[in-house]
């Protein structure tokens, strides 16, 4: 079953809420940072996920990429983070300047795909400090916890010269809770495929879509949200969490739709909504 406490915070409230919250073996605890950007923690562990925590594509391009909301963890803030998991270079997923200040830390490892490792390396991060991931590939990391990436379609696959996929999802398993955290990708049938042996208990994906007009401004579109639910059914995921929607509102989806359409369809089925700094506790 998921649990939620609701709890709004941001900045050094957000931090002690961190700190402080203490999990059985069973139970997981996310918060949303924004756009695709989550914090987990198991037991002790941490994990960010695609955290876009600065203003950093409003410096890049300018106008309409300026944040809906303030980011509610600054990249300071997360210097005692165990891991930071990026899914593909896009500005608002591999954040150079939350990435470069949190690479400070000493305790922090980046795991990147593997199609982005010189990348990285371009940005000032140590050997030490990365670990490279390709599709298929699955990593054994501290206290037990596995991680595995699956390729994803931005909307297409897109590979290096070396055959590594530039955009990955990834699944991760915190002892005998599955999650499956997509990146940005769009629904194709191998993916279905490839997850629906790996049990997952938390499906988060993208609802923002794609369209024409979108398309023509260069934006590159994600699964919409009758997608999104139709993978999580597919998947037989237990709680269904969508992301990408409500940063940047010339990339945006009503997140109403998502609910209606779950309403008439698979009422059954489980989800949540978050607000951004909002922790979730998922217990099994």
């Amino acid at each position: 079953m998921g649990e939620q406490w609701n709890v709004y915070k941001s900045g050094a409230a957000l931090v002690k809420q961190i700190e402080q919250t203490d999990l059985p073996e069973q139970a997981l605890a996310l918060w949303a940072l924004g756009q695709e950007g989550f914090l987990v923690k198991w037991k002790r562990k941490t994990f960010l996920f695609d955290p876009y925590l600065t203003n950093w594509v409003y410096e890049l391009a300018g106008a309409p990429w300026s944040r809906a909301f303030e980011s509610p963890l600054q990249p300071s803030d997360c210097l005692d983070v165990d891991y930071v998991v990026c899914s593909h270079h896009h500005e608002d997923h591999m954040d150079k300047q939350t990435l470069q200040s949190i690479g400070q830390s000493s305790k922090t490892r980046f795991i990147v795909p593997r199609a982005h490792f010189p990348l990285m390396k371009e940005w000032g991060f140590r050997d030490e400090q990365l670990i490279g991931i390709s599709h298929g590939q699955s990593l054994e990391l501290d206290d037990g916890i596995k991680l595995e990436a699956f390729a994803a379609k931005h909307e297409q696959f897109e590979q290096d010269e070396a055959g590594e996929h530039k955009f990955l999802g990834y699944a991760a398993n915190f002892g005998d809770i599955h999650l499956y955290h997509a990146g940005d990708t769009i629904g194709f049938p191998e993916l279905v495929i490839w997850l629906q042996s790996r049990q997952i208990d938390i499906a988060m994906l993208p609802i923002n879509g794609r369209d024409f007009a979108r398309n023509e401004q260069g934006i590159v579109g994600n699964t919409n949200y009758r997608e999104a639910v139709e993978i999580a059914v597919q998947i037989n995921a237990d709680l269904l969490i969508p992301m990408h929607y409500g940063l940047f509102p010339h990339n945006d989806e009503n997140p109403a739709y998502f609910v209606d359409y779950l309403y008439r369809h698979h009422p059954a089925k489980k989800f949540h909504m978050f607000a951004p700094g909002e922790r979730f506790v998922y217990m099994k």
